[in-house]
């Protein structure tokens, strides 16, 4: 991505941060997950849903199950969700105490940052360190 565009989406991006964090802080799925927690509370059943989507009550409860264990796929979470006249609220945050900002977390996960880091490190072994480097750590993302 051009550098340019980069720092407009970064900016962006942490426009929201502290939203989404607050609501991250506030807000956590229901044990169950939320497709079963909303379905009971408006009080409809497993099959009428199911009718909706055109699938078994089988393949409905399946969904449920899926959600709860963190197997769900977004697009099957969406249907469900809009079947009971929902949306599904998605978004992705930095962890909390690796980053503040998403402008922090670029910084940290930097490929030429990680190169420069480690740079650093092995020249402040010889006492040649410049010492110029910000203070967030680097670290590099595994496949």
């Amino acid at each position: 991505m051009k550098e340019e565009i980069r720092s407009i989406v970064l900016k962006g991006l942490d426009q929201y941060v502290g939203v989404l964090k607050s609501v991250q802080a506030s807000v956590r799925r229901p044990v169950r997950g939320w497709l079963r927690a909303v379905r009971e509370c408006s009080g409809v059943t497993q099959e009428r849903l199911a009718t909706k989507l055109g699938m078994t009550r089988q393949s409905y409860a399946q969904l449920e199950t899926a959600e709860a264990r963190g197997v769900i796929s977004l697009k099957s979470l969406q249907r469900a969700a809009e079947a009971m006249e929902c949306e599904v609220v998605y978004f992705v945050v930095p962890r909390v105490g690796v980053a503040e900002t998403f402008a922090d977390l670029a910084t940290r996960l930097d490929p030429a940052r990680v190169h420069l880091a480690a740079t650093e490190h092995s020249m402040a072994l010889e006492g040649q360190a410049v010492g110029d480097l910000n203070p967030i750590k680097s670290v590099a993302l595994t496949s």
